[in-house]
């Protein structure tokens, strides 16, 4: 089989992969830049990931870096996620599972009078991570093709961040995050006719490019509508710029032939509004909603058809322990939240959409330090138009701990 004709048959499969595919795992990840993640913090995952509006010197809030204004003490968090796909359609089911690093943040208070603290992150944005195995009728060569597609990578950013306090009630952030990371798609093509050959066709992509966050949360409404019972009240925004990233595409066919391409790959504008209320300063309530207009961008490589504008909205809650509770059971934080995602996946002309229940527990480890634990479990897709419909489960284990945790006291 010639080059032209091994082009030929790829793109086949490229049109038709969604209407004939036996799925070893979610197949979606393979448009844009994969699943987009959101992770605030190991503290706000089980709340559905809210924490716009949230600032206080518990956890180092990667969601707005205004939110880090009020740590006192140098902190850390670091976490490990566990996913699990099982995805169904028309032909089949099958589960796909895998584990990684989740962050890697520590907050350092500058000037705690003004609200100072630096922050220094590696977080993951987006991951790619699918296997296929589908088998269909090839038109051109009018034999059953066998086929193998395998996705892997995704972009990872590191931050570098600031926060301050201009006012009492008022605190904003900025932080320069430099993106960066590779994706994979692997395909191999066999046919039960042994006149045709058998095929392979590696694509690799590595982006690299800066964006810019800025947020602000705002605790003074209760003096702005002189209403008292506001008083626990606060109001988050985050604003992220759009950018255009380097991508540089490198194709390998099987025969042997490789190509090199250098071109940009476009991330939109992003905003997000949140809120937080704190009753009897034991129960917190928050509410997130995140707009970004991916439907205006065409990213490198990609058909723009394939993508939409994404939504998300969220609400979580959280029980937090009386400080002089002497159990240990007494002591432990518990948290919940539900959360819609409108992705920016747009398959057939059919909108994916995802709805999340999340949950967990902070156990304490020791001053100012715990162990997070948050559980997400949630469906996305469907099957109807021969599409694909996953039941989501991610599991993450994080710790949290401050400077407390490593002074040595001395023995009397």
């Amino acid at each position: 089989m010639n080059y032209f004709r091994i082009k030929i048959t790829l793109t086949i499969f490229t049109v038709l992969f969604p209407f004939m595919t036996h799925a070893g795992g979610s197949s979606y990840s393979r448009y844009g830049f994969g699943d987009i993640l959101r992770y605030g913090d190991s503290r706000t995952y089980a709340m559905a990931g809210t924490g716009i509006s949230l600032v206080d010197d518990g956890s180092i809030n990667l969601l707005n870096p205004a939110g880090m204004s009020r740590i006192n003490f140098t902190r850390f968090s670091a976490g490990f996620e566990y996913d699990r796909f099982s995805s169904k359609d028309n032909s089949g089911s099958s589960f796909y599972s895998t584990g990684g690093f989740q962050g890697l943040a520590f907050a350092i208070p500058l000037s705690r009078d003004n609200g100072i603290v630096m922050s220094i992150e590696a977080t993951p944005y987006s991951k790619v991570n699918y296997a296929i195995n589908a088998s269909n009728f090839d038109i051109l060569s009018g034999s059953i093709q066998h086929q193998t597609f395998y996705g892997s990578g995704g972009l990872s950013y590191l931050g570098l961040g600031l926060s301050g306090s201009p006012l009492n009630t008022l605190h904003i952030g900025g932080r320069l995050n430099y993106m960066y990371g590779h994706t994979r798609q692997y395909q191999t093509s066999s046919f039960n006719d042994g006149e045709y050959t058998s095929t392979t066709f590696d694509r690799s992509i590595y982006y690299s490019g800066f964006t810019c966050t800025l947020g602000a949360i705002y605790e003074g409404i209760d003096q702005l509508l002189n209403l008292p019972s506001l008083h626990n009240l606060s109001l988050g925004l985050t604003l992220r710029t759009a950018s255009s990233f380097d991508a540089n595409v490198q194709r390998i066919y099987s025969e042997g032939d490789t190509t090199n391409q250098n071109g940009t790959a476009n991330i939109p504008f992003s905003s997000g509004f949140g809120l937080s209320y704190l009753h009897q300063n034991r129960y917190r309530f928050l509410g997130d909603f995140v707009f970004e207009n991916w439907g205006s961008l065409k990213p490198f490589a990609l058909d723009s058809s394939t993508l939409r504008n994404s939504y998300r909205a969220s609400i979580g809650f959280e029980a937090i322990p009386d400080k002089g509770a002497d159990a240990y059971w007494k002591r432990i934080f518990y948290r919940a939240g539900i959360a819609y995602n409108s992705t920016y996946y747009q398959i057939n002309g059919v909108g994916i959409n995802e709805f999340l229940i999340c949950g967990g527990v902070g156990l304490p480890m020791g001053p100012e330090s715990w162990l997070n634990i948050g559980l997400q479990v949630g469906l996305r897709g469907t099957t109807d138009n021969n599409l694909q419909k996953d039941i989501v489960i991610r599991l993450s284990v994080a710790v949290s701990a401050s400077e407390i945790w490593f002074l040595k006291f001395e023995e009397e």
